[in-house]
């Protein structure tokens, strides 16, 4: 009979002590939902890209800036558009990575919002309904769009396709040989004197791995769960630095600006080595087949070279120092991409230097954020506005 008192008794306090733990857990939520922390991943396997935005999903971003995300049931960080073109409108589909999908910023907040806002008033398309449809995905490199560009875009028969380059890192993602060895993405190779897409990636554990249904039943909980969401970002985090022996996080970096500008001296100056010259080769035949895609659709097309952080920091000091580090011409990247556009018969705008005046003369930063740090990493909400602005003024000389 103790023996049974005993059991009950104990049996009590693990229930006791369980369902202190689970109001633990319950009020820890609530407060990180309160406090409006979370870190979500916006990310699933794509078949031909390596991974594309889930479907469906909305969270929070605050790593980076802060903006509401919301992903529509194509996998799109936009509104839901018809894939049947409405009568008198003009459409234009953005395809791009980070700076497009922009998940730093609201969604208005967006130069593809300022866009499909300003471009009405351009006298060409007076009385048209203008759509902007955002097909960027972070991380992506010029092969991954050019998929998308095949696989996704179409449907929605755009009048005109802006393909936004980040020349910052889409010639380093472009490369096998210079991008990080995890890199999970297609990549087009030259054998023989031809060009062949490789997508290999599909035939890696890690690709089964990440398509497996418990790898996507797991991720959907924690997508759904702040404290989950916390403890997998510490569990990154500290990954993280032991693997690079330092903290990923801007605020802690070296005072020194310029290895926070992520600055690459190769990128501003003729190529120097074997894996540069076939990196720029590489992106140079992949807006190409965009360009060659795009025109046999019978559509428009616009490249457009955005800034990088270097380019438009607003401090000509900055600017001395990595001029002396090797950089003598900050805007090669676009100089080049201008030159191919000319070479090839489609129009390039490049952003950098229109944009590193109004930094100039304004004294502002266009990229960085108050929770990270100014001048390095992505558009904020007026280097949105301005590239926005700036774009939609190129689009209406060019919309006759």
């Amino acid at each position: 009979m103790p023996d049974i008192k005993k059991l009950k008794l104990m049996g009590a306090n693990i229930l006791l002590s369980l369902g202190g733990i689970a109001f633990a857990l319950v009020i820890a939520e609530i407060g990180l939902r309160i406090v409006g922390i979370s870190y979500p991943s916006f990310y699933q396997v794509d078949e031909y890209r390596g991974h594309a935005l889930i479907p469906n999903f909305s969270d929070w971003w605050i790593s980076e800036g802060k903006g509401y995300v919301s992903i529509n049931s194509d996998g799109l960080r936009d509104k839901e558009h018809s894939t049947t073109k409405p009568e008198n409108s003009y459409r234009i589909a953005v395809i791009g990575d980070s700076f497009s999908e922009a998940i730093q910023v609201n969604a208005e907040e967006t130069f593809w919002s300022a866009i499909a806002n300003q471009l009405p008033s351009c006298p060409a398309l007076q009385g048209k309904k203008v759509e902007v449809i955002n097909f960027g995905v972070g991380d992506y490199g010029t092969a991954q769009e050019l998929m998308t560009l095949k696989h996704h875009v179409w449907k929605y028969s755009p009048d005109l396709v802006l393909l936004e380059i980040f020349t910052g890192n889409d010639i380093v993602n472009n490369s096998q040989a210079l991008s990080p060895a995890d890199r999970f993405s297609p990549f087009l190779k030259k054998e023989n004197g031809q060009f062949k897409m490789d997508l290999s990636f599909k035939e890696t554990e890690t690709y089964r791995r990440r398509d497996s249904f418990a790898r996507r039943f797991v991720f959907s909980f924690i997508n759904h769960s702040r404290l989950l969401q916390v403890i997998n970002e510490a569990k990154r985090v500290i990954s993280l630095k032991n693997k690079t022996g330092v903290n990923s996080s801007t605020n802690t970096a070296s005072n020194d600006i310029i290895p926070a500008l992520d600055f690459e001296v190769n990128l501003y100056q003729e190529p120097q080595n074997k894996d540069w010259q076939e990196a720029w080769e590489i992106t140079e035949e992949l807006i190409k087949q965009i360009n060659t895609e795009v025109k046999s659709k019978n559509a428009d097309f616009l490249a457009v070279t955005i800034s990088n952080p270097p380019q438009v920091y607003p401090d000509l000091k900055i600017r001395d120092r990595l001029s002396q580090l090797g950089a003598t011409n900050l805007f090669y990247p676009d100089e080049r991409i201008q030159k191919l556009g000319q070479n090839n018969g489609f129009k390039v705008f490049n952003l950098a230097k229109p944009m590193q005046e109004y930094a100039d003369k304004n004294q502002v930063f266009l990229h960085g954020f108050d929770n990270t740090r100014m001048g390095v990493g992505h558009w904020n909400k007026q280097g949105h506005q301005l590239a926005g602005k700036l774009i939609t003024e190129k689009l209406c000389q060019k919309i006759r």
